[in-house]
Formats: C-alpha cells, structure tokens, sequence
C-alpha cells in the first residue's frame, strides 16, 4: 500500500506527525544535530503526503506543523534527556529510508520507532571495560607509565559506575561533571600518596578525555555551519559548561590537596 494512500485514511495525518516528531525526537535524545532532526522530520511528512511542513528543533525541543489538504497539524516535544547513542541514530535513519521508499507502512514505522525509544539496555560491562581502557590509553598516549595507566584505568570503572547511578538519579549533567571531575582528582591524589610513584597529571588527563563534551562540541560547530544559530550556541555553551564543571572538580580537589602541603 502506498504511503499516501494510508495517510488519507481516517485521522493518518495525525499518526504521521506523532511518527515524525517521534523520530525527530529520537535523534535529538541520541546526540544528533539540529539540522538532522528537522530534514528527518521533513523528509518523513512530504514522503506521507504532506503539501507543506514547517519544522523547526533546538537541543531542549522540537516543533512541527505540517499542512495535509485542508487541515494543519501542530506537534511540540520537550526534550528533557541527551546522550550519545549512534545505534538509535542508526536506527532511526533507516527506518525512515525504509518508509519513504515504500517498504514500511506508517504504523509499523510508528511501532518501530517506539521500539527504538524505548530500547536503552545497556552492555555495562562493555561500557565499564570501554571507559576504563580508554582512560588507561589516554595516559599513557600523554606520557604516562604503566602505573599511571593502571590508576587511569581505575578511574575509569569508578566515573563509570558512577554515571550508571547518576541516571537513576535528578541530577543534571553539569553535577555529573563536576562531581567526575573530583572523583578522578582525588583517586590520583590518593594513588601518588599511597604508592609514591607516577604522574598526577597523566592520571588525571587521562581519566577526563573519555567524558570530555567532544562530540557535543562537534555537533554545536556543524549546527553553526549549517545556519542554526540558536541551536549551535546553545551546544556551545553546554559543552563549555560541561567542560568548567570537569575543570572546577578537579581544581577543587587540588587546591584542597596543596593547602594541606601536597604538591601537584
């Protein structure tokens, strides 16, 4: 069955407006650009059979009004999460292709696209191992030593476990960071004072690369370049206050750490 064919039924028009906006939203949540939400969005309404759609996506929201005959659908969602998650952005991409070409109908798009949202399980063991490797890798590349790995690595599970408790939890990610941030600074101070080797800096350099606003930084400059303005600084401004809390924990520690005689 064509796809315009099932949007003229009964209230189509409406599913395919919940069915965009739930895949502008997926993408959003999963760490994609602005821009790359609202084309999803667009592409997804003209390929139902829309004569015109006005779509327009910021990091916090997204709206759509679209034009079907004689009638106009308007849809907002507030967005309250944002990770990373490219298996959803993969996901989304191609269930989309899959309906403008025909080869989905839109209330399997729909069922499917709930199914992607909803899935979140997570191989922890696989993202503890990830994250712990990382760091340890981190500090070695910036001229660490074995030891300096290995205490990187520690850091690593710790920020993880850490981050699985936090999405239980209210707090924010700017609380996240800050909080990381301290917790790395003060597992490198212990290491150096218990053991009396290795390097400080290497330990906590490398501990803090794998939750570095990196790709949201990515994603504020490619938003800028593409013209959305209000979306790339907005990004922008996430990722540097991400990036001050990391800063602000570690420094906190410290300055707690060379007041009592330490030296860093």
């Amino acid at each position: 069955m064509e796809n315009k064919e099932i949007i003229s039924q009964g209230d189509g028009h409406s599913l395919l407006v919940d069915t965009a906006l739930l895949a502008g939203t997926i993408v959003l949540e999963s760490g994609g650009e602005t821009f790359r939400a609202e084309e999803t969005v667009v592409n997804f309404c003209y390929a139902g059979g829309c004569k015109s759609v006005s779509a327009i996506a910021f990091p916090t929201g997204i709206m759509i009004t679209v034009n079907y005959n004689t009638d106009t659908v308007s849809a907002l969602k507030r967005i309250k999460k944002r990770g990373i998650n490219l298996a959803k952005l993969n996901g989304v991409n191609d269930l989309v292709r899959k309906f403008i070409g025909g080869h989905l109908t839109l209330e399997k798009t729909y069922e499917e696209l709930k199914k992607l949202s909803e899935s979140g399980k997570e191989n922890k063991l696989v993202m503890i191992f990830a994250s712990a490797f990382a760091s340890a890798m981190f500090a070695v590349l910036f001229g660490g030593g074995l030891f300096d790995g290995a205490v990187a690595f520690i850091a690593g599970v710790i920020v993880q476990l850490l981050a699985f408790s936090v999405k239980k939890t209210s707090i924010y990610g700017f609380s996240f960071s800050f909080i990381s941030g301290a917790v790395i600074a003060l597992i490198a101070v212990l290491s150096m004072q218990l053991f009396k080797t290795g390097n400080m800096e290497h330990i906590i350099i490398g501990s803090i690369m794998p939750i570095l606003p990196g790709l949201m930084l990515t994603s504020a400059i490619r938003d800028t370049v593409m013209g959305d303005l209000v979306a790339g600084t907005a990004r922008l401004v996430e990722a540097l206050l991400i990036a001050v809390a990391i800063a602000g924990g570690v420094g906190i520690v410290l300055s707690i750490y060379m007041s009592m005689g330490g030296v860093v």
